[in-house]
């Protein structure tokens, strides 16, 4: 069964610096490569991507790209940094311009990113990563996504300013290489089930949908409409 996972890497740094949060990333789709999953990673600070809460905010925005391959995977991750003990700023763009998925539904009149599965990624030097985790992984299941047990996974260092993921040797750290052996497997099994057994859509279509058949010819989809 082919299954496809996009990785969000929501790091400050352009390509092609280097990112802890990519060497975190790396450990998950190496699992990834294992368990036959294809796999992308964008960075959204290398697109042109205005702050905003829809899904396509005209001329120069560069979102509806990256929105198109989320909308077209089945594992949905988003990688982030901590600053300031929350989530960075990149990671909650996101999530903002996420939010303009309310506005459209899939072919049953569910949210879109129903039937997909979502994950999180942290790294930083200090504490935070347990915030980070669990308001993304709140946002994404009120988005539509469906979340498995042990869905995330993160390295943090000691207290204090100190050296981060790639310089601190994370890849070696025990609790990491089995939260990103958790994570990885888990979001895989759960996708695999959904693909062949997706969310009913009795009891949880937006509000007013109606199917196409049930339209008249002057009716229109709102804008975006990806049913």
């Amino acid at each position: 069964m082919d299954l496809k996972a996009l990785i969000l890497n929501c790091t400050l740094k352009k390509s092609p610096q280097p990112s802890n949060t990519q060497g975190l990333i790396d450990m998950v789709t190496a699992h990834f490569d294992e368990l036959g999953v294809e796999h992308e990673t964008l960075r959204p600070i290398d697109f042109e991507i205005p702050f905003g809460v829809v899904s396509d905010m005209g001329e120069g925005d560069e979102w509806p790209k990256i929105l198109e391959k989320v909308l077209a995977a089945d594992i949905l991750i988003i990688g982030m940094s901590i600053w300031f003990g929350v989530r960075n700023s990149v990671s909650q763009m996101v999530i903002e311009r996420l939010d303009g998925t309310y506005n459209t539904t899939n072919d049953v009149g569910q949210y879109p990113l129903y039937n997909t599965v979502g994950g999180v990624i942290v790294t930083g030097n200090e504490d935070g990563a347990h915030a980070c985790a669990e308001t993304t992984l709140f946002n994404l299941t009120h988005l539509g996504c469906a979340i498995p047990p042990n869905a995330d996974t993160y390295w943090v260092g000691d207290a204090g300013p100190g050296p981060s993921f790639l310089e601190a040797g994370g890849r070696d750290h025990p609790y990491t290489q089995k939260t990103a052996k958790w994570m990885s497997h888990n979001v895989t099994h759960l996708a695999r089930i959904l693909t062949q057994h997706p969310i009913p859509p009795e009891g949880n279509t937006v509000p007013g949908w109606q199917p196409d058949e049930c339209r008249g010819h002057d009716d229109r989809m709102p804008a975006g409409h990806v049913g």
